[in-house]
């Protein structure tokens, strides 16, 4: 078995997530707009995508970013870095994929010299919330957030202190 983290190849990351997303949606807990999830939509420059690989075939995505305006506003740029729309294919989950990809951001982060890593998540997923604690994510606060498609909604937001 071969494992690699590649950063960059972002349409094999958006159809991962989009796998997610579609799963969520079909045990009806959705989480992300699957119409959202398009290189158009998620074209922001500052958010770095990977892609872990099991002998050549996509397994798990995520993307990476070192600044968060929208949901971490007080946080200055390059200080933290903050994982988004981490995602498996349905038939590999629970294998483990999902921490190797948190562990690799915070590598990713270490090596830059970043003391945190932080994410948000949906705040009513207790399994969700337990995958990040054992992690070693901390939560920090439950917020509000009131968005134009969902109404208001809440986040868990967690931190991971690196060292």
């Amino acid at each position: 078995m071969s494992i690699k983290i590649t950063n960059g190849n972002k349409e094999e990351a958006i159809n991962i997530m989009r796998e997610a997303a579609q799963w969520l949606i079909d045990i009806e807990k959705p989480l992300w707009d699957i119409n959202d999830l398009t290189p158009e939509n998620i074209s922001n420059p500052i958010e770095e995508f990977y892609v872990l690989w099991e002998n050549e075939e996509g397994i798990a995505a995520m993307t990476l970013s070192f600044e968060d305006r929208f949901l971490w506003p007080h946080i200055k740029p390059n200080t933290s870095g903050f994982i988004h729309k981490l995602s498996v294919r349905r038939k590999h989950a629970g294998k483990g994929y999902a921490k190797t990809m948190a562990e690799h951001a915070k590598n990713v982060c270490l090596s830059k010299g970043i003391k945190y890593l932080r994410l948000d998540c949906d705040p009513h997923r207790a399994g969700l919330l337990k995958f990040y604690e054992t992690c070693g994510f901390t939560l920090v606060e439950i917020k509000q957030l009131n968005t134009p498609k969902l109404g208001v909604i809440d986040l868990a937001m967690y931190e991971m202190k690196l060292t």
